[in-house]
């Protein structure tokens, strides 16, 4: 029997604000899980315990069945933090995969409005409400020594360990997982069809790209419009109601780029979050195919180009966003009317982060794989 894992996703700054109770919380469940269970649990608890990314991946990728949890912390800031959503992110697609949903147990901590509003556009959020969640959010304020919090923990535990005993009774098998989605019982398709396929694929993230880089341009522009309509309203003496009504009319020509902004980011995200897999299996299968047949190079160079183009213009259209979400900052505390616009386009923001993360892992596999190509 492995030693069972167990990893635990959230903000630190969530931790800091509740006094440390959030990892107070992670550890008593790791003592209620080896009580219950009789079995030892390696708690991968914070940052500097493990490399999410590349070593994250090994840790659970050849051995799904010996992780016993992945509980995200969820909050507001939960799906502000690129590094978290990463986690989830990947997490749940791995364990979706391998029909391990059970292993998932989201923990809503505080009250996340978005979980419940039928009109969001983050796929992430629309995908955790697959997952049955731990409602925490009254316990959250419980004595840890009262009887309801220590019932609440064993509660969760029991339910952690019942369903780590019924797929080790079942003798649940992982499936193999392909590159190309088939079935395992299909002829796989050869190193040509694979990247034919992927570059399809990737072909439209350009596209999408190119749409967020569009709707930058709309709402630099509406801002400076904006600011030159603040400055012309301050000489006419206008005052405050004068910048008040300037506000007003910028938060509603802004509604439209920055939720089409919104949308664009969260298709990004959907697209690279569809090629992920395939890509690292096609950039880690490069060196072995080269060496077998040396004519694969030039294909693979080609694919390996793509990639790092997408890295480019992506890295640009983020820096160009960021930049825009700074620039914005003072107009969030002229007027209440921009707040939500400006928050919109912080979620923008740390969606295209998301992506970026994965695009920069990518990159830094082709270079890891030694395989030199041309300019």
């Amino acid at each position: 029997m492995p030693t069972y894992k167990g990893f635990w996703s959230y903000v630190h700054a969530d931790d800091k604000a509740e006094g440390g109770r959030i990892v107070g919380l992670s550890r008593d469940l790791k003592a209620q899980f080896e009580l219950i269970s009789g079995e030892e649990i390696s708690l991968f608890l914070d940052k500097d315990k493990i490399k999410w990314g590349e070593n994250w991946r090994s840790a659970i990728d050849s051995n799904l069945e010996s992780v016993a949890f992945f509980i995200p912390i969820l909050t507001p800031r939960y799906f502000m933090s690129a590094e978290c959503r990463h986690e989830l992110q990947s997490f749940a697609r791995c364990a979706k995969d391998l029909g391990f949903n059970e292993l998932i147990l989201p923990l809503l901590y505080i009250d996340v409005p978005a979980l419940s509003n039928n009109e969001c556009v983050d796929e992430l959020i629309i995908s955790i409400r697959d997952f049955q969640r731990e409602d925490w959010r009254e316990l959250r304020f419980s004595d840890v020594d009262s009887e309801r919090y220590r019932a609440a923990v064993a509660r969760m535990a029991s339910r952690l360990v019942e369903f780590n005993r019924s797929a080790e009774a079942s003798g649940v098998q992982k499936p193999i997982l392909r590159a190309d989605g088939a079935e395992p019982s299909e002829e796989p398709p050869g190193t040509i069809e694979q990247m034919a396929a992927f570059e399809e694929k990737l072909g439209q993230l350009p596209e999408t790209v190119k749409q967020i880089t569009q709707e930058i341009e709309s709402i630099g522009q509406i801002m400076l419009n904006g600011k030159a309509a603040i400055e012309q309203s301050d000489l006419a003496g206008k005052g405050f109601a004068g910048r008040l009504a300037v506000t007003g009319r910028l938060a509603v020509e802004l509604s439209g780029p920055v939720d089409r902004i919104c949308s664009a980011c969260s298709t990004f995200v959907s697209q690279i979050r569809y090629v992920d897999q395939g890509t690292r299996i096609i950039v880690e299968r490069a060196p072995q195919e080269i060496k077998e047949n040396p004519l694969n190079k030039e294909k693979y160079c080609d694919f390996f180009s793509a990639i790092r183009g997408l890295r480019t213009s992506s890295q640009t259209s983020s820096q160009s966003l960021q930049g825009m979400v700074k620039s914005s900052e003072p107009l969030e505390n002229l007027s209440r009317e921009m707040r939500p616009i400006l928050r919109r386009l912080k979620q923008g923001l740390t969606l295209m982060t998301e992506s970026m993360k994965v695009c920069d892992e990518w990159v830094s596999l082709i270079e890891a794989s030694e395989v030199t190509c041309e300019d």
